[in-house]
């Protein structure tokens, strides 16, 4: 998505997915998802130098535990500009915020714009959701910051990505609500998550719709059963302009020593 503008560039690095395993020899479908998470991580540093800040939408971890955490916070040692996260469905909130405090805020300042991050997952469940209290602070939010231009990120998908077993699991309680709160709203100009391990860029009215592959195992876009990709990890960029306008892209990141069960069922 481009758009003609002008002003200063804040840009901003999406990534997701990374499913760190709390051991080295951790493998998600005969993946080394450390190994691939160090490989982006680098790509990042060299392609994005420019960045301004990384933002993490969720499954951190593969399975939640602390020793996983500590593992992403040693990776992330590397990196020098600020950087937050948000959980997804295999992840644990409160370990997350006890490992790490800070670094999941309800807003964020990025030059003119304010992102606002949504935690989305249900414990144990895969599907997401919002609750009433959730909804209501985010039309407290929503209020407080309409003389900016607003992103929401979070985990979950809001929207249908085409992808039958994956949709199956995006955002469920709470969504009806929360698309009518941005429809509802001109400064909200993108809402971009993770979860689906796959490119997606649609539009809703005049908001921006946009998923990210995950820094490690890719899923077939348009499957209908659970369907593994060919395509490398990647990540997303966004350039953001003062004036709301923005433009973004996804850059794939050719891992050495990749392999993947490509005949799995599931995970």
């Amino acid at each position: 998505m481009i758009k003609e503008s002008v002003g200063p560039v804040h840009r901003l690095v999406q990534f997701t997915d990374p499913h760190i395993g709390g051991r080295p020899d951790y493998q998600l479908l005969g993946l080394d998802t450390g190994h691939t998470f160090d490989e982006v991580l680098r790509a990042i540093e060299w392609e994005q130098s420019d960045a301004d800040m990384l933002l993490a939408t969720g499954d951190i971890s593969a399975n939640g535990s602390e020793g996983s955490y500590r593992r992403f916070l040693q990776k992330m040692q590397r990196v020098e500009i600020p950087w937050y996260w948000l959980p997804g469905n295999h992840d644990n909130p409160a370990r997350m915020n006890r490992v790490a405090p800070g670094r999941h805020p309800e807003v964020v300042p990025l030059g003119n714009w304010r992102l606002l991050l949504l935690d989305s997952s249900l414990e144990g469940q895969i599907c997401g959701g919002l609750d009433d209290s959730q909804l209501e602070r985010l039309e407290e939010l929503l209020a407080l910051h309409t003389a900016h231009p607003l992103m929401i990120l979070m985990h979950h998908q809001p929207v249908q990505v085409g992808s039958a077993w994956i949709d199956g699991h995006m955002l469920r309680s709470g969504r009806d609500r929360f698309l009518q709160l941005i429809g509802d709203s001109p400064s909200i100009k993108a809402v971009v998550w993770g979860h689906v391990h796959q490119q997606f860029d649609s539009r809703l009215g005049h908001i921006g719709l946009h998923a990210t592959p995950s820094t490690s195992v890719q899923f077939t876009p348009g499957s209908g059963p659970f369907s593994v990709d060919e395509k490398m990890p990647g990540y997303r960029w966004f350039e953001l302009r003062d004036d709301g306008s923005y433009c973004t892209g996804v850059e794939r990141v050719t891992v050495s020593e990749y392999s993947v069960d490509l005949a799995s069922a599931g995970y």
